[in-house]
């Protein structure tokens, strides 16, 4: 027996409710015919890539059937999209380099506060307006359904993690007038790389679990202000290192064992992995 619920994520039905959702996206900033048909083309692309995936699950959908319901060649698609990944996580591109402007150009707030609110600031709830809410919903969660349930999937945001934080930690460097390999400058790119980290597992927590986009808002921005307010030291600290010199001459003194005494510890104790020392380990 076929419901309304199956009939609403076939490939067709999806692709038509994108292509609707879409219609009025496209940016003012891009001038020309030729720029304008390009920007179409991969956004008919984008659509029937996330239609396949939401209707058939990403790791059986291929390249070559994505292009065939683009009616465009394999080259045509990987001439937007570099991998099949980067066609299911469209935005994430956009996602680091908003990051990167709001730290870039941030006034009096804090880097905490820029950083939790960029994350929310992104795609406004709003932004279908002309679609069901049930239905909005029900997209979103077979979206994370599939996030989930595909190992590729699982394992791409740590793939992603070294291209996101010298994203990110470009700009912090220009902002305080730094080397963008400085040791501090990428501690606080990965410190925000796990902000945006927790802001994915928390949707993908709640969105189940929730009857109204709003009320998903509510409970992700819930989660990643309590790990905001972990992380604040490290931020708070990056707001200070334009009074600070680069070689740690001016500040506390950290004292760390000797190699000796680090390899009795390391008898002690198994070693530990890099996982765990950044505090997550990739699902699965």
């Amino acid at each position: 027996m076929t419901t309304n619920d199956d009939n609403d994520l076939s490939v067709q039905a999806i692709l038509e409710t994108l292509e609707v959702a879409h219609a009025g996206e496209e940016p003012v900033a891009v001038e020309g015919l030729r720029e304008r048909k390009k920007q179409r083309a991969r956004q008919r692309i984008s659509n029937v890539a996330t239609a396949l995936f939401l209707a058939e699950g990403f790791d059986n959908v291929t390249v070559a059937r994505i292009a065939a319901v683009s009616e465009v060649s394999e080259q045509t698609v990987f001439n937007y999209f570099p991998t099949k990944e980067s066609m299911f996580f469209d935005r994430s591109e956009s996602h680091a380099e908003a990051l990167a402007e709001a730290v870039r150009h941030r006034g009096p707030e804090s880097l905490a506060e820029v950083v939790v609110n960029t994350l929310f600031g992104g795609i406004p709830l709003d932004r279908w307006d002309g679609m069901d809410e049930a239905h909005s919903l029900r997209l979103f969660r077979r979206f994370c359904e599939v996030a989930e349930s595909s190992p590729t999937l699982r394992a791409a945001p740590y793939v992603e993690l070294e291209r996101f934080t010298a994203t990110v930690g470009a700009s912090l460097a220009e902002r305080v007038g730094r080397d963008c390999d400085d040791p501090e400058v990428g501690l606080t790119a990965i410190v925000i790389a796990g902000l945006s980290r927790v802001w994915a597992l928390a949707t993908y927590a709640h969105v189940h679990k929730v009857s109204s986009l709003a009320e998903l808002e509510r409970a992700v921005r819930a989660d990643v202000t309590r790990a905001a307010h972990l992380a604040a030291p490290t931020l708070d600290a990056f707001d200070n290192l334009d009074s600070r010199t680069p070689t740690g001459t001016g500040g506390d003194t950290i004292h760390v064992h000797p190699a000796s005494d680090a390899a009795q510890l390391g008898r002690s104790s198994p070693p530990a992995s890099a996982a765990d020392y950044v505090g997550e380990k990739p699902p699965g």
